[in-house]
């Protein structure tokens, strides 16, 4: 894969020392005099967070300590973020001492997630510390009788003319203590950043490299026990009868804990744990509840059963359309599959819980922890450690609230649960179905005249972070349940089911309308992109099956109905590094390889509207015989304005097209009466390494424009340049993902 640019590592003891009061050392806060004028509008994260040493402190033995509430997925953030502070500071990076996701330490950011980081938590970061080293140079200058001007800072030390110097505890400790962030403080210009804009390498890589202990998964704390949970035979199942003697006598076991329908174990070795709940669960009488659909098909469910129905976007009209064109796309349940499965450990001492935890809002799971143990939030402490990437809300927040309530039963003990891979696919929530049907008129120069995008979807987030009920799935086994918080839609501009359904596209007379099931008979919550991966898709077929009627290449039917430069100029881009030489589509009609039918497409979005500027080029081969698709390479251009860490963009940007790639080919859930069955990867298969496909990705830097997200950029118009792709090979259009071999020889025979 290739890449060009244009334009906390946990120990036994930092276990135990967690639990007291907070890393040691001073908190300095900073006073900067003479606000400048014309500020610009203060970010989301300082309104919500407006302390400086939320942000950044200097302790008086010279530490410098910066401070997030984003947490490193995989993503690579954390790099970036001690990227932006650095040079802000004026420090070398490998200087600062960086705190991540900790409820009693940082800023609540809520969750990592929807591309957000860098663009809200970094430019918070950012001003932060600008304001910081400000502060701290004007101490300094005044000290020394000099203007600011004349003083400057090398790797945290201040120098001025002959021979004056001061290092950032020194001038610390000449300042107020803690204040709000000035927001008036400026960050440096593009043009004098010599850190932001270079590909840093990776701090969190060596470490995973070298087996050191990184993750979640290796922590071991002393006097540490085991638990595992029982769990039911059906998402709707309660339990009636357990011998709770014979259960307490199985191997290992030091307590059996029973709250209603919860049932779970506490062991002195994991396997015993494992072993004991799956054994309990065995011999446990249940009752099971109605069947999950009600029998039907989870796409006749969805276009039949009761639904909000709201229209929530709408532009005026324009000539009226001479003909009109619909089509109905469905893609099936999709899992977070991740290799490592969800991992907690939690400890009660003293009427106070500690959960360590990798779930991708800290202190959203803290407020759900609280209500559903009935407690004060204050009591509750949520540490993030690194885990198994998911990029969504998958089990670490449920296992989080099992940790919690069998380590209740052994108060002093810290305890250990680790779901299995199995329970992992059957008990996390899954990305939802979804059908969209797309109408668009057309005026009689053939152009679109109208547009409609209908979505019809169950929650595209069930995650923690309400003011009630509680989103931990245990919760609501209790015997005194605590109800999973009102069910809503996100609404625009960022969406949840509607995401990217509103379009990229300058047409008149738009519509999006939603059909939003509350009710879920699979529990799903937030998959990477929410509904924007399947909605960007949907459209950009849909702009290629109008293509393909107009008689026109689809690279020039998007041109033509583009305004925007910016996803203009990704599409030119794209388009011009893989060499493609566009033809119009014949309905019917493929491209013969040799036995094989081959065929290149292309995809387009602007993420959330408002995000990065993706255009995907793939090309792909279909086995007739078979209905197999390979996909032979992918282009990318992205444009995200300006970028802080190139081969971290790169990396996000590649690693989502992998991964749309097998959302796209491979991966749906299965389910029968009681639950999901689709629970190990043979059920439930995900594209492996020999089958990832050659990248080439171009970056269109623009320094002189604000960062924006790219994480969740690149999969909708990969989605899409593969559909696309096997549209042009084969002249048929396959409508249903993931595009299976049966439903391309369905295709191919219609």
């Amino acid at each position: 894969m290739t890449m060009g640019a244009e334009s906390l590592s946990p120990s036994r003891r930092g276990f135990l020392a967690a639990l007291g009061a907070g890393a040691a050392g001073l908190a300095i806060g900073f006073r900067l005099d003479g606000a400048q004028a014309q500020a610009p509008a203060v970010t989301p994260m300082l309104r919500a967070n407006p302390r400086l040493d939320s942000w950044v402190r200097i302790t008086p033995d010279g530490r410098i300590v910066v401070l997030t509430g984003r947490v490193e997925l995989g993503q690579g953030v954390l790099t970036a973020m001690r990227q932006i502070a650095a040079e802000e500071l004026d420090v070398a990076p490998d200087r600062l001492e960086l705190i991540s996701g900790d409820t009693a330490e940082t800023a609540d950011e809520g969750v990592t997630a929807g591309s957000q980081s860098i663009r809200f938590g970094g430019e918070a970061l950012g001003v932060a510390c600008a304001d910081a080293r400000a502060t701290l140079v004007g101490v300094a200058a005044e000290a020394w009788g000099v203007e600011r001007a004349a003083v400057s800072v090398k790797d945290g030390v201040i120098e001025g003319i002959g021979g004056h110097r001061m290092t950032y505890a020194e001038a610390a400790a000449r300042v107020s203590l803690v204040r709000p962030v000035d927001t008036a403080a400026r960050r440096k210009p593009p043009g004098a950043a010599t850190l932001v804009g270079t590909s840093m390498p990776r701090t969190d890589i060596p470490a995973k490299v070298f087996g050191r202990q990184v993750f979640i998964h290796d922590l071991r704390p002393e006097g540490m026990l085991f638990g595992a949970v029982a769990r039911p035979p059906a998402y709707a199942a309660r339990l009636v009868a357990l011998d709770l003697a014979w259960a307490k006598s199985l191997p290992g076991v030091v307590e059996v804990v029973r709250d209603g329908s919860f049932l779970g174990v506490v062991a002195r070795r994991e396997e015993q744990a494992n072993d004991a709940a799956r054994r309990i669960a065995a011999a446990a009488t249940w009752q099971d509840g109605a069947p999950i659909f009600g029998g039907r098909g989870v796409f006749d469910h969805l276009l039949t059963a009761p639904a909000k129905v709201d229209t929530i976007h709408t532009t005026p009209a324009g000539p009226a359309a001479v003909r009109t064109k619909r089509a109905e796309y469905r893609r099936g349940f999709q899992a977070h599959a991740s290799i490592g499965a969800s991992c907690a450990l939690a400890e009660w001492k003293d009427g106070r819980l500690t959960v360590w935890s990798h779930a991708q809002g800290p202190f959203p799971l803290r407020g759900d922890l609280a209500r559903g143990l009935r407690m004060d939030a204050a009591a509750v402490r949520v540490i993030h450690v690194q885990g198994s990437g998911c990029y969504g809300h998958n089990g670490a927040d449920d296992v989080a609230l099992d940790a919690a309530l069998l380590a209740r039963a052994v108060p002093g003990r810290p305890v250990r649960v680790h779901w299995t891979h199995e329970e992992e696919m059957v008990w996390e929530p899954w990305g939802s179905a979804m059908v969209v049907r797309m109408e668009a008129g057309l005026g009689a120069d053939g152009s679109i005249a109208s547009w409609g995008h209908d979505v019809w979807s169950f929650p595209h987030s069930t995650r923690p972070g309400g003011t009630t009920g509680c989103n931990l799935r245990s919760a609501w086994y209790l015997e005194n349940p605590v109800p999973m918080s009102p069910v809503v839609d996100g609404p625009l501009p960022n969406g949840a089911a509607a995401r990217n359904a509103v379009p990229i596209y300058a047409v008149p007379g738009q519509r999006v309308t939603t059909h939003f099931h509350a009710e879920m008979p699979v529990r799903t919550s937030a998959l990477r992109t929410l509904g924007g991966y399947f909605n960007a898709v949907a459209a950009e077929m849909f702009m290629d099956d109008l293509a393909a009627e107009a008689g026109v290449d689809p690279v020039a039917w998007r041109l033509r109905h583009l305004r925007d430069p910016r996803l203009a100029a990704v599409l030119r881009r794209a388009v011009e590094v893989s060499g493609w030489q566009p033809r119009a589509v014949t309905p019917g009609r493929g491209q013969a390889e040799g036995t094989l039918l081959v065929g290149t497409g292309v995809g387009l979005s602007k993420y959330k509207n408002s995000d990065s500027h993706v255009a995907v080029v793939a090309r792909v081969a279909v086995e007739p015989a078979t209905g197999r698709v390979h996909v032979r390479k992918m282009w990318a251009a992205t444009e995200a304005g300006r970028l802080v860490n190139p081969d971290g963009v790169t990396n996000q940007i590649e690693g989502g097209m992998v991964q749309a790639a097998s959302w796209t080919l491979l991966e749906e859930g299965r389910w029968d009466a009681r639950r999901m069955v689709s629970e190990d990867y043979a059920a439930y298969p995900i594209l492996g390494f020999e089958a990832v496909p050659p990248i080439e990705s171009v970056l269109m830097d623009r320094p002189d424009l604000p960062s924006l997200g790219v994480g969740e950029g690149s999969q909708g118009p990969t989605g899409a340049a593969i559909a696309n792709a096997i549209l042009d090979a084969t002249g048929r259009r396959v409508a249903e993902i993931p595009f299976t071999p049966d439903r391309v020889r369905a295709a191919l025979a219609g």
